[in-house]
């Protein structure tokens, strides 16, 4: 049995730098906020647009994570945007495109 059931729940529709905007990533991930609260007593860390920035998504793996999520707990991650799978020295790798990503810099996007 888990002690709290957490979601980082990720939604990008208008990005910058280039990257080309999508129709519906915003409300799938406020659709599912809701359900998650309302029906699965969720506690949800909500990210939209503008706020899904690689600094935000950095901070909240390295501090917000680790200071708030114990080993009983149960979380859920889910991202609506664009992502990408780039071959490397090790084959594929996967990366997803926060919101003020530089097209075409990998530096920019989340591995």
């Amino acid at each position: 049995m888990f002690s709290r059931n957490l979601a980082l729940i990720i939604g990008i529709n208008n990005y910058t730098n280039g990257i080309s905007p999508l129709n519906t990533a915003v409300n799938d991930a406020k659709k599912l906020v809701e359900i998650l609260r309302k029906k699965h007593d969720y506690e949800v860390w909500e990210c939209l647009d503008e706020v899904a920035t690689l600094s935000n998504f950095n901070k909240f793996l390295s501090h917000t994570l680790p200071e708030q999520v114990t080993e009983n707990d149960r979380l859920l991650f889910y991202f609506a945007g664009h992502g990408v799978a780039l071959n490397g020295d090790d084959g594929p790798a996967g990366y997803l495109i926060p919101q003020d990503a530089l097209l075409g810099d990998t530096n920019s996007y989340l591995p």
